[in-house]
């Protein structure tokens, strides 16, 4: 019994040395857990930072001071001038892409803004290090709602479940991964969305300073407009002035007027019984004409009636001398006309007093009447004429076209109204082709010849 005893006495002696160093061992690979995780997230943070890098950390905080110094100057700048606060964006543009662009920051960047979820990271053992494990792909977050808030589904430690399978856990380190992961990528975006808002600083800045030179512009065409009108109203008081005298001149001229239309007044009445008197005069003259034209004309027709008789007796006796085969001279002697001259039915040339005439009667006289070619078109054969309805012109009317005392052409009315007619040009007559606008012609009613 003695040594049973001593047996289970040394059993629960190592059982409980076994559970110490069991619990101690649990909780020095706990401890390297957490140390290396902790050591990984502070040097990825440090990368993310680019700590190391501080001469160009430097060179862009004192680009960032000259852009914000030319922003808070504000100097006026002419339209063709360089516009300074867009260089000095430019400048810190280029600092800041060597940090954010930098291909060793874009790879850190990339590989720590995942979901670490269940299974992605296992802790190696022998090499204390936390390991990636194969087949699980890593996915950026959607946003920044945390992915691992269902803890059904993503325990922070493996379950097992009543069927027997068992739901992989996410553990505190991953998730601390994952959020951490999101505050650089919110970071990146705020990059972004700073050079972003300060390329539309520079646009608006642009429009803003174009303004500002239209508004500067505005203000000097407006001086200037003010000066004009300073001078135009001193120009209209002087000009007004000279209304005021030019119109006691007119007043002037206007009564010297009224004295004179009286005394032209008085001259034309004056001349009017003038005109009576001569009228009257004339009316004796010409009965006194008349009575001696009656006289002559008595006259003329006995010479008439004698030159009648003596014809007739000539020709008794040139017909009797025919007769009998004998000739009688040409006792008169008198002058043949010569068949050789060309006579012409132009036109009779008119007096100016005739024009007037024949343009104020109501219809076309056959003598014609004077007109112009308002248009012509040779291609289409029409003409278009001043003279219409109202001189009597309708539709079928056939007029002769007399230009230089030549006949130019013959025309057939197509259609009349009041001032003008259209009318066709008949073919194989005159010159048409010589016809122009503006030429002065004389239309002459005529009749189209028919067969």
């Amino acid at each position: 019994m003695k040594a049973l005893s001593v047996l289970i006495r040394l059993l629960s002696t190592f059982s409980l040395a076994g559970l110490c160093a069991l619990l101690w061992f649990k909780w020095n690979t706990s401890q390297l857990q957490t140390e290396s995780f902790l050591d990984e997230t502070v040097d990825n943070a440090y990368g993310i930072l680019q700590s190391e890098k501080e001469a160009q950390w430097k060179d862009v905080s004192n680009k960032k001071s000259v852009f914000n110094d030319v922003f808070e100057a504000n100097e006026q700048i002419g339209m063709d001038d360089e516009n300074l606060l867009e260089i000095a964006l430019e400048s810190l543009r280029v600092s800041e892409d060597a940090l954010l662009r930098d291909k060793e920051y874009r790879e850190n960047l990339d590989l720590l803004t995942k979901e670490f979820g269940a299974g992605s990271l296992y802790w190696d053992s022998e090499s204390q290090m936390w390991k990636n494990s194969s087949g699980v792909e890593l996915e950026s977050p959607a946003g920044l709602k945390d992915p691992f808030l269902n803890l059904t589904e993503f325990p922070k430690e493996d379950v097992k479940n009543e069927d027997g399978t068992v739901t992989k856990g996410v553990s505190r380190q991953n998730r601390l991964r994952t959020v951490i992961g999101m505050f650089y990528k919110d970071r990146q975006d705020k990059f972004s969305e700073i050079g972003s808002l300060r390329s539309k600083l520079i646009d608006r800045d642009k429009e803003l300073r174009e303004f500002q030179n239209l508004f500067s512009r505005e203000q000097e065409t407006r001086k200037d407009f003010e000066d004009q009108v300073s001078d135009l109203t001193v120009k209209l008081k002087g000009v007004e002035a000279d209304l005021e005298l030019e119109k006691k001149e007119a007043l002037a001229y206007k009564d010297g007027a009224t004295l004179k239309i009286s005394d032209l007044e008085e001259q034309v009445a004056k001349t009017q019984q003038d005109i009576q008197n001569n009228q009257k005069k004339f009316n004796v003259t010409i009965e006194e004409m008349t009575e001696d034209h009656k006289r002559d004309l008595s006259q003329a027709n006995s010479k008439l009636v004698k030159e009648y008789q003596r014809g007739r007796e000539e020709a008794t006796e040139e017909f009797m001398a025919k007769q009998s085969g004998g000739e009688v001279p040409d006792a008169a002697g008198g002058e043949v006309e010569n068949p050789f001259i060309v006579k012409s039915d132009a036109p009779p040339v008119l007096s100016q007093a005739e024009l007037i005439a024949a343009n104020q009667t109501s219809e076309i006289s056959d003598i014609g009447a004077p007109s112009t070619i308002a248009r012509i078109d040779s291609s289409t054969g029409m003409i278009l004429l001043p003279l219409g309805a109202e001189r009597g012109v309708a539709q079928g009317n056939v007029f002769t076209i007399w230009k230089d005392q030549r006949q130019a052409a013959r025309i057939r009315v197509q259609s009349a109204k009041n001032g003008f007619l259209l009318a066709y040009i008949l073919p194989h007559f005159g010159t048409p082709n010589k016809l122009r606008p503006g030429d002065n012609v004389h239309v002459v009613p005529d009749e189209e010849e028919t067969l």
